[in-house]
């Protein structure tokens, strides 16, 4: 299979359209239940899950996550599940939490807001799915890049080697770069943040 064809298959994840999303309080069983069968396919190895009854206890006990109701959790807590298990796969837990403060500070729970938190997801998704194309034409480029790389080597398997080599290491410093970006613009959001808080003291 042609790298490009891998490509649109590696980038076909299950993701959690909108509508999908429950608008009634569910327990603790059912939340987790109902998106380990939603993102299943995007577990690197079968075994792993998505989310367990320790790791949402955690994230509420840590100030992550709102508490639950009567041990019932509202679909707002499960947007924030959704977004919490994407961003942990590159920021820390701490970096998550000062990142969505403000967001759930804002607009978690508060009627007076022009736009809902259930809005602010729909506008997210459609906006993320249409930088699909973009992402992969960006990694087509990239792969490119890398198979111009050691002309001198004759083709085999000690040039494919070193070409692939190329390819990850030009895809990981590309996500080095933007984990950078990403951190210091989340620490600028959590000053920005707490200096707001100080001055209405």
């Amino acid at each position: 299979m042609e790298f490009e064809d891998k490509l649109k298959q590696w980038m076909e994840l299950d993701y959690v359209p909108p509508e999908d999303i429950p608008n009634i309080d569910l327990y603790m069983d059912q939340i987790t239940t109902f998106l380990e069968e939603q993102l299943k396919n995007t577990k690197r190895y079968e075994e792993d899950k998505i989310f367990t009854k320790t790791m949402i206890n955690n994230y509420s006990k840590n100030g992550l996550l709102p508490p639950s109701n009567k041990k019932k959790y509202s679909r707002n807590h499960m947007i924030l599940l959704i977004y919490i298990y994407y961003l942990k796969s590159f920021l820390s837990i701490s970096d998550i939490k000062n990142f969505l403060k403000p967001l759930t500070d804002t607009f978690y729970n508060n009627p007076k807001n022009q736009i809902s938190f259930f809005e602010i997801y729909k506008e997210i998704f459609q906006m993320e799915h249409n930088y699909n194309e973009p992402i992969r034409e960006s990694i087509m480029e990239t792969f490119e890049k890398a198979q111009e790389t050691f002309p001198e080597l004759s083709d085999g398997k000690q040039k494919e080697l070193l070409q692939k080599f190329s390819f990850i290491t030009l895809m990981g410093y590309d996500i080095y770069l933007r984990k950078q970006v990403l951190e210091k613009m989340i620490d600028e959001l959590y000053q920005d943040d707490e200096t707001d808080k100080k001055k209405k003291k």
